[in-house]
């Protein structure tokens, strides 16, 4: 595993726990990186040791968690 890998589950654990989440088990981050010359590029990250298949799982559950409150809230189901 990369140092990058190891920084960020480290990075999140402290985060989680200074805000009373509970302890990481594992993560994936997407995050849209700017290079220097101000190029987007898309970058995918996970804690050591998640498999692609769980990393494919997380990112799936977090989309539909999401997808749903979302469509209540602009189709107004909300109120």
């Amino acid at each position: 595993m990369s140092e990058v890998t190891f920084d960020l589950e480290e990075a999140l654990a402290e985060v989680l726990a200074a805000h009373h989440r509970g302890m990481l088990a594992r993560a994936v981050v997407v995050a849209e990186v700017l290079d220097p010359d101000g190029d987007r590029s898309l970058s995918v990250l996970t804690t050591p040791g998640v498999p692609e298949w769980d990393a494919l799982g997380l990112c799936r559950y977090a989309v539909l968690s999401i997808e749903g409150p979302a469509a209540a809230f602009f189709t107004g189901a909300h109120e």
